[in-house]
């Protein structure tokens, strides 16, 4: 007497469960390339706004005010010296005594610094404006450099190097691949 048993050869489970780990290994790949490109999208979107924000704050200030002073030394103030016709410089000082500088947060202070300290990845540095941040904490600026003439009015160049910052949510690879270098041009009067 033969029994007809329904069951599953060796090789059709090895195959079933190949073609099942194909498919589970593609459909990983993909969530974790849209999450990649979702969350670059998320960086870049907030350093963009980050950096418009700065530079209408600066441009802002100096079409009213005027500047007055661009010096590297991290210990300068401001006072009234654009008698140069070409200076560069890490801090800006426009009139009204306004400041924009690199600075890193020490407890809940922000003391100014130099290029060197914040070009390490794991430094979070802002630019500031008379002790406040106008940068947030998602965004780490690397550099910032005030290039000042004054030919005939005075202009200032500002090119600023940001990237993300260290966050538990942030990889390590999406820091080093999303590095922004913007750069503009702001006149004291419009032309």
């Amino acid at each position: 007497m033969k029994k007809n048993i329904n069951a599953f050869t060796l090789i059709e489970v090895v195959v079933s469960v190949t073609i099942f780990s194909i498919i589970m290994i593609s459909i990983i790949s993909i969530y974790i390339l849209s999450s990649d490109t979702s969350l670059k999208s998320d960086i870049n979107r907030a350093m963009h706004e980050n950096m418009k924000s700065v530079i209408t704050e600066i441009s802002e200030d100096v079409m009213k005010n005027g500047i007055i002073w661009v010096s590297e030394n991290t210990l300068d103030t401001c006072s009234f010296n654009v008698s140069t016709s070409y200076k560069q410089g890490s801090k800006l000082c426009t009139k009204w005594l306004n400041e924009y500088y690199l600075a890193k947060k020490i407890w809940t202070w922000f003391i100014r610094t130099d290029n060197i300290t914040c070009e390490n990845i794991a430094e979070q540095c802002y630019v500031v404006k008379n002790w406040k941040p106008l940068t947030n904490s998602l965004v780490a600026v690397k550099n910032i450099d005030f290039y000042v003439s004054s030919l005939y009015v005075n202009k200032v160049t500002i090119k600023i190097i940001l990237q993300p910052t260290i966050k538990a949510w942030v990889k390590p690879n999406l820091i080093e691949n999303n590095k922004l270098i913007f750069q503009t041009t702001i006149s004291e009067r419009p032309f």
